[in-house]
């Protein structure tokens, strides 16, 4: 098939960097991995993996929902809630020992 249509994409230079250089390892340009990723699309009707916000924002969201409940009031979370949702994000604690947590040094 001819190829006869341009796409410009800006992105940021690290990315950029970073995938190169993981691209070459397959012998692959920017361009070519591109193309990869539109044909896929089109054989899955979709996205051909699954998106997902990064574990430190979802964890974010569920730990200021349950600050929200809390006596912290809602609102900004404290230095302690920050340090509590870092654990969890990093998945050194589950959901359920992050808010113990946080209750525990409430009272």
């Amino acid at each position: 098939m001819k190829k006869t249509e341009y796409i410009n994409v800006r992105i940021d230079e690290d990315t950029k960097t970073k995938a190169e250089e993981i691209l070459k390892n397959f012998n692959l340009r920017i361009s070519d991995a591109i193309n990869i990723f539109l044909r896929q699309v089109v054989i899955e009707e979709g996205i051909p993996f699954e998106v997902k916000l990064p574990q430190y924002e979802r964890a974010y969201k569920e730990l200021e929902k349950a600050i929200s409940y809390n006596a912290f009031g809602g609102g900004i979370p404290s230095e302690y809630a920050n340090n509590i949702l870092k654990l969890y994000a990093k998945d050194i604690i589950d959901f359920e020992t992050a808010v113990f947590a946080l209750n525990r040094k409430i009272r």
